[in-house]
């Protein structure tokens, strides 16, 4: 199942992270370990990270075999594996592919891109969308990182999807997106830019599940502010034009697309913690990387949208 595929794909991410602290495991671990990455791995689209992080995500030219998170290629050729080092595939055995992935997830770690385990959690339980782009390959590719590689690599390729399943999905989801979209630039930037703290928090609001009834027999869950629900109507709206029901895993410009939304949805915790503080800078700073998750996800996700699934969504021209 695609679940235990990707949970045992951001497993060996972790590990391969701390093994350097660790030293080399037993033979048995380490045979374990391929074990692992072998029924973890996937091919990805050429997408995302910039020229200046040639991080996990192989180029476009590189064989299919070459071509997964991981940059391990599927199949290795005896005790070999292909490992994409430098723009280039290689060969390497066990302890050297371990190697250079550790140092790719490590440099990664170091610019702020790549493991976050304090605001994610250990497998990603306390974002949005657990499973995402992050949690498949350890990475948090930015908007600026995603625009550098469009404009080296050209736009990138969309997985098919029927129109009639894009219509659908369009219908359903675009009026608590264009609603969001309206709140993002409309009361919340108002809200932050006048430093009407109240308004912040209810805008925020993330809801919470009822603990029982109260004394009136009413229910006590708090519902989540229309903005907050907006950003899971985004992540739900690429599983309708981003895949088909045919594919037999969540496809990697989906999963980017969620990563994307997991992010803006973290920038509003990071406004709300500045509106209790009063700190209007940095709540301008958590709106303003909203805005800019929130226009590369609209740029992903208007690329299927054709004139027969209905109009594209205006990206945000916006600032505070």
């Amino acid at each position: 199942p695609s679940w235990k595929m990707m949970s045992i794909s951001i497993a060996l991410v972790l590990q391969l992270a701390f093994a350097a602290a660790l030293g080399p495991p037993p033979c048995s671990q380490r045979t374990e370990l391929l074990q692992m990455a072998s029924l973890g791995r996937r091919t990805m689209l050429p997408l995302l990270t910039s020229a200046a992080l040639p991080l996990l995500t192989p180029g476009a030219v590189l064989p299919a075999a070459a071509s997964d998170g991981l940059g391990v290629a599927d199949g290795a050729i005896g005790d070999r594996f292909s490992v994409v080092s430098d723009g280039k595939v290689k060969q390497l055995t066990e302890i050297e592919a371990r190697d250079v992935l550790t140092k790719k997830v490590e440099a990664a770690t170091a610019a702020g891109k790549g493991l976050d385990v304090n605001r994610r959690g250990q497998f990603n339980e306390k974002a949005l969308f657990s499973e995402d782009f992050y949690f498949k390959y350890g990475l948090r590719p930015t908007p600026e990182d995603l625009v550098v590689k469009r404009e080296r690599e050209g736009t990138p390729e969309i997985p098919y999807s029927p129109v009639q399943r894009r219509y659908n999905g369009y219908k359903k989801f675009e009026p608590r997106i264009n609603a969001g979209l309206a709140l993002y630039a409309g009361a919340y930037r108002s809200a932050i830019r006048d430093g009407d703290w109240a308004a912040v928090a209810a805008l925020l609001e993330k809801g919470s599940r009822s603990s029982g009834n109260n004394a009136a027999g009413e229910g006590t869950g708090v519902a989540a502010s229309e903005l907050r629900s907006s950003c899971r109507a985004m992540g739900l709206f690429g599983n309708t034009v981003l895949q088909s029901e045919n594919d037999n895993a969540t496809t990697a410009i989906n999963l980017l697309t969620r990563h994307l939304i997991n992010e803006l949805y973290f920038t509003m915790d990071d406004a709300a913690a500045a509106a209790q503080s009063k700190d209007q800078v940095a709540a301008k700073q958590a709106w303003t990387r909203g805005r800019d998750y929130i226009n590369e996800y609209l740029y992903l996700v208007n690329l299927p949208i054709s004139a027969k699934v209905g109009d594209k969504f205006a990206k945000l021209e916006a600032d505070i």
